[in-house]
């Protein structure tokens, strides 16, 4: 995937910030390195004079890190435009491959920073936001109208990075970052600006492995082994044996019915249960779940 390199020197004397009315909040960077990856977790607001992250801590911490796999988890709601930018050109000049995890959010000048990955992750619930860069100016019309051209060039240089990644073209992006688009998990996969997603984590129902499940008349779907894990000859064997009180012999003979009646070999053609006489083996082994199923509702 490409990465653009963006030249920031054009735009270094600019006041623009790309912030939001209130100071921005303070935020962290934590390293965890082995041999072979490190961990990079970006968790809070992105520059500013105040403790937020500030993009030389994470050019220095990266810079020796000669590992081969870099995953930066992402939760930031954004901040300045230049030292985003500055993250995002480090990460992109990494040798590394690098794997964006967005935990919660990246947006505005966060969601630049995840496009640097070879690999972007985003959770199921998790967003990624973009919109215009912003700015605070006080001065005169002529300072205004000067601030507005590098809001555009910010703006293009932003779009570039976008482009690189998605596939959009300038006029399609530009429209998502004038109305402000947050993208949720799948719809980000669907516009590009992320590979995969992770998915929430689910409670699993698992089929209890017994022969009994199979007797009751309203146990749930779910609740009933799959094809892969249904109960061995043995259980029913012993089921017949210990519950039907059945001679050992006769438990025998019934279960290896019930095996080729409810298990056909592959390819075999299942029998018809209405074909009782022609399927000898069917009707005991009918009569013997019938006793089991009146043993098991008393």
């Amino acid at each position: 995937m490409e990465k653009l390199i963006i030249d920031l020197a054009p735009f270094s004397a600019s006041k623009a910030l790309n912030r939001a009315a209130r100071s921005l909040g303070p935020g962290s960077v934590r390293v965890n390195a082995n041999d072979d990856a490190a961990d990079i977790y970006i968790y809070g607001d992105i520059g500013g004079w105040w403790d937020g992250i500030q993009a030389e801590d994470i050019v220095r911490e990266i810079a020796d890190l000669t590992v081969d796999t870099l995953n930066v988890h992402v939760n930031s709601g954004g901040g300045i435009v230049f030292d985003g930018m500055a993250i995002y050109n480090a990460f992109a000049a990494h040798k590394a491959n690098i794997v964006m995890h967005i935990d919660g959010i990246a947006a505005s000048i966060a969601s630049v920073i995840v496009m640097a990955g070879d690999e972007i992750r985003i959770g199921e619930s998790a967003n990624i936001m973009i919109h215009k860069p912003w700015s605070f100016m006080i001065g005169d019309a002529e300072e205004m109208r000067a601030e507005a051209d590098i809001l555009d060039n910010l703006e293009q240089g932003i779009v570039d990075i976008y482009a690189a990644r998605t596939d959009k073209d300038d006029d399609a992006l530009k429209k998502l970052m004038w109305a402000e688009t947050w993208m949720r998990g799948q719809q980000a996969v669907d516009e590009g600006f992320a590979d995969s997603v992770i998915p929430n984590k689910k409670k699993e129902k698992k089929a209890a492995r017994s022969a009994l499940l199979q007797l009751y008349e309203h146990t749930p779907s779910d609740l009933m082994a799959s094809n892969g894990d249904v109960p061995q000859v043995r259980e029913f064997e012993r089921l017949l044996r210990d519950g039907e009180k059945m001679p050992n012999a006769v438990a025998k003979r019934l279960a290896a019915a019930a095996q080729r009646v409810f298990q056909p070999v592959r390819g075999e053609q299942d029998p018809d249960p209405r074909d009782e006489g022609g399927n000898a083996a069917f009707a005991d082994v009918a009569a013997a779940f019938d006793k089991a199923t009146a043993l098991f509702r008393t």
